[in-house]
């Protein structure tokens, strides 16, 4: 049996959430010097939930208020799983781990993932729909994602997720990102007035035109309680080979608030930035993207013969990447190789240990 992943002191969110997934697809335990609090904990317990044991949930939880925890998480069980995520943050987070286990089982399975969907520094549900879920498919995982209520801050909402996984895992290779072949902003609104969300939009459309990029906007509604009007803006870039977006949570509404342009003009900016580099996807998402390939390269699920490789480009190198990176041999038979310094754009390798 291979030694426990053990963490660092406050691991980055990238880091957590990726040593959870290798944890729960290979029974590695996984070993936490502090306690965890907030999403990190929920997510942690959501992965113990896939087990379907409530009091090994209640074991975890106590488990993980005190420093030095060594974690095992159970075999996770195909199905229907309900999931309590009420931290900001915590739903796109159990979304993009918690399916890659469930999906090495080859049955499909459901994921209702409850809390906030909507909130600052976290991806929206378009951005979630448009730009990581047909990145997931390229590993050959079909999913839908559907949202039966939004959350917004700390306001309760709903979140499915569908898994109808192939038997194994599809390689991932995606070096070039090819053309731009469009680019569209969506300004989702729950409840209320939309004319901040418009604006918005209309600031990021400007905004791209003078980059030279032509982008079309629209109007999409959110399903929500009645209740004040809140909205959310993503910027979706298609293109070949690969898609990216961005995203921003628009402020609650008050008297002379005027942020609809500054949030389009972030928005714009962030996919601007992506555009003039040359990776196939963002950070964040190679971040992401990690967990997958870590388990395609390891043969996980009912493959025959050996194992792929998988490689991608990022257009940042980031210090998370890189510590995820170094910590997938301690729990697979693979070997994770990221050419390029922190901050400058790179190539990600995951290759079976004995791969040339």
């Amino acid at each position: 049996m291979r030694p426990p992943i053990e963490l660092g002191e406050a691991p980055a969110q990238a880091v957590l959430d990726g040593a959870l997934g290798l944890a729960l697809a290979t029974g590695v335990p996984l070993r936490l010097p502090s306690p965890l609090s907030g999403a990190d904990l929920l997510v942690a317990l959501a992965a113990v939930k896939l087990g379907g044991d409530p009091a090994a949930v209640d074991a975890a939880r106590e488990l993980l208020s005190r420093p030095g925890a060594e974690l095992s998480l159970p075999h996770p069980r195909a199905g229907l799983h309900v999931l309590d995520l009420p931290a900001p943050g915590a739903v796109a987070r159990g979304l993009c781990t918690l399916v890659w286990p469930l999906a090495l089982l080859g049955k499909p399975s459901e994921l209702r993932l409850r809390g906030p969907n909507h909130c600052e520094g976290a991806p929206t549900f378009h951005d979630l729909r448009l730009g990581w879920v047909p990145l997931a498919a390229l590993f050959g995982l079909k999913l839908s994602v559907d949202l039966t209520q939004t959350g917004f801050a700390t306001d309760e909402g709903e979140m499915v997720a569908t898994l109808d996984p192939a038997p194994a895992l599809t390689p991932l290779h995606l070096v070039h990102r090819g053309i731009l072949r469009q680019v569209s902003i969506v300004a989702a609104v729950a409840g209320g007035r939309h004319e901040a969300a418009l604006e918005a939009a209309g600031q990021v459309v400007r905004a791209l035109r003078r980059q030279g990029v032509i982008a079309e906007a629209e109007r999409v509604p959110l399903p929500a309680t009645q209740g004040r009007s809140r909205w959310a803006i993503t910027a979706t870039a298609e293109f070949e080979h690969s898609v990216v977006s961005v995203s921003e949570v628009g402020p609650a509404p008050s008297p002379g608030n005027t942020d609809a342009v500054a949030i389009g003009d972030r928005v714009a900016g962030r996919l601007a930035q992506f555009l003039q580099g040359r990776g196939a996807v963002d950070s964040g998402t190679a971040e992401r993207l990690l967990l997958p390939s870590f388990l395609c390269a390891a043969g996980l699920g009912a493959r025959a013969g050996t194992p792929p490789s998988c490689h991608y480009t990022t257009s940042e190198v980031t210090s998370p990447l890189l510590e995820l990176a170094t910590i997938a041999r301690r729990a697979l038979a693979v070997r994770a190789v990221v050419d390029g310094a922190q901050g400058d754009e790179g190539v990600i390798v995951v290759a079976p240990s004995g791969a040339p």
